[in-house]
């Protein structure tokens, strides 16, 4: 709606994760990188935590991105609120297995067979798991912790990432036998005012905005980060609510009185 008053090709500040609008913090890139590493150097299990709206699944869809597809299959479970054997199953049809079992047994044996298979073809299997702390059962934590199992005398034959809120370690921890099996741990933590004001330049210049400065005043900046509490989701929602503002009130730049006034309108949506 506003993207022609601002010369932008697209929205900015869209909520969807779309990796190309990905800033790269040092801690999301350190995430990034560890992730990378826990598949490149197949160490089997990995885990992504963080608060709710600090990037997680973008991060992860990142690393889709950069995955090579010639040499990673990729398993991705968005909605992990399965039994265990509807997660096998889902591994399966993702892995374009087709399959008539439904027993326990003959599930682990056609994903064996699967898993040998991409390993021969020279593929490693990678299984997503996203939203990971919604899993309820500890028996389809316990599944996930099998699939390690299927593995050669000197590697994986899959590689499994948790991605999840901070509750997933929690209940990670009623898990001893997955939990102790995850090599690499990474956790996200909310931006700091500086990484606030260059992510919002950079997610305005991949929209198409040509401009070198900002479109914010470093004091409006200071207020949004201030309310947003360094939470990326947040931040976004509130830039986009005064790029609006501002330009139905036909102004140049967002400054801190426009911020405020967004502010406490959001503020007062929310609690309501």
């Amino acid at each position: 709606m506003y993207e022609a008053y601002w010369g932008l090709n697209e929205a900015a500040f869209s909520l969807t994760p779309d990796p190309r609008f990905l800033y790269l913090s040092r801690g999301h890139e350190d995430a990034l990188s560890m992730l990378h590493y826990a598949v490149t150097r197949n160490k089997g299990a990995a885990m992504l935590t963080g608060d709710i709206g600090l990037g997680k699944t973008t991060v992860t869809r990142k690393l889709i991105e950069v995955l090579l597809p010639a040499q990673c299959k990729i398993v991705l479970i968005v909605n992990p609120v399965l039994t265990p054997n509807q997660m096998l199953i889902e591994v399966l049809q993702q892995l374009e297995v087709p399959t008539t079992a439904r027993t326990r047994q003959a599930l682990v044996q056609d994903l064996h067979k699967a898993l040998l298979d991409y390993h021969v073809r020279g593929q490693r299997v990678v299984v997503m798991v996203d939203e990971a702390h919604l899993i309820k059962q500890a028996q389809a934590f316990e599944e996930l912790r099998l699939m390690l199992n299927c593995q050669l005398n000197d590697q994986f034959l899959v590689n499994l990432i948790l991605i999840g809120q901070n509750e997933l370690r929690a209940k990670l921890n009623t898990v001893p036998a997955l939990e102790q099996r995850m090599a690499i741990r990474t956790v996200l933590r909310p931006l700091d005012v500086m990484e606030t004001s260059e992510m919002l330049l950079h997610r305005l210049r991949v929209a198409g905005y040509g401009g070198q400065k900002l479109m914010f005043t470093p004091d409006a900046v200071f207020q949004l980060h201030k309310s947003s509490a360094g939470y990326p989701r947040v931040s976004l929602q509130l830039a986009d609510n005064a790029l609006m503002l501002c330009s139905a009130r036909r102004e140049l730049m967002v400054d801190a009185f426009l911020m405020m006034d967004v502010i406490t309108e959001y503020t007062e949506a929310v609690a309501a």
